[in-house]
């Protein structure tokens, strides 16, 4: 008998709340070089994302950087690359050596160095503005946990059913 009803104290102490809980939290999903965010299934643009974001200035200031960043990213990518090929390419340069003309090329290390950085850089803010969006969506979905509330235990019996057996019901409200 102490091992059953040690078994219901336990199971009554672990017991899920969320019987009837709706989903209505956001979830993020990172395609490529965005992170898109959907509700119930459905992308969200950016204007509903802005509208849900309403109460939660947290959520909304991560997303609009997020936006700003998103565009950023690739453009500076594209100029890395830019500014490397020009490195790599050199200018032309001709030299008389024991009365032989040599030509050769002059490669700037620093410029290359320079477009390997933005490229770096531009990674960096692509990687940025995801991790803020999936962050403003975190932040949404625990400021709505802890607001909206489904239910809660009204009402546990416990006690001896009709077929004699132990048993326990639970009222929510």
């Amino acid at each position: 008998m102490k091992q059953y009803l040690f078994f219901l104290i336990i199971l009554l102490f672990s017991f899920n709340y969320s019987f009837a809980q709706k989903n209505d939290s956001l979830h993020a999903k990172r395609v490529f070089i965005s992170t898109y965010i959907y509700k119930d299934g459905l992308k969200l643009t950016n204007s509903k994302v802005t509208i849900l974001y309403k109460n939660s200035e947290q959520s909304q200031i991560k997303y609009k950087w997020s936006n700003i960043l998103k565009p950023i990213g690739p453009v500076v990518i594209i100029g890395g690359i830019g500014l490397a090929a020009i490195a790599l390419k050199g200018v032309n340069a001709t030299a008389i050596i024991d009365g032989q003309t040599i030509d050769y090329k002059i490669r700037s290390l620093p410029k290359l160095l320079m477009g390997l950085g933005l490229v770096v850089g531009g990674l960096s803010m692509i990687e940025s503005s995801n991790e803020l969006a999936q962050h403003s969506v975190d932040i949404y979905n625990s400021m709505s946990k802890t607001t909206k509330k489904v239910g809660y235990v009204d009402k546990i019996k416990f006690g001896i059913t009709q077929s004699n057996a132990i048993g326990f019901s639970v009222s929510l409200k």
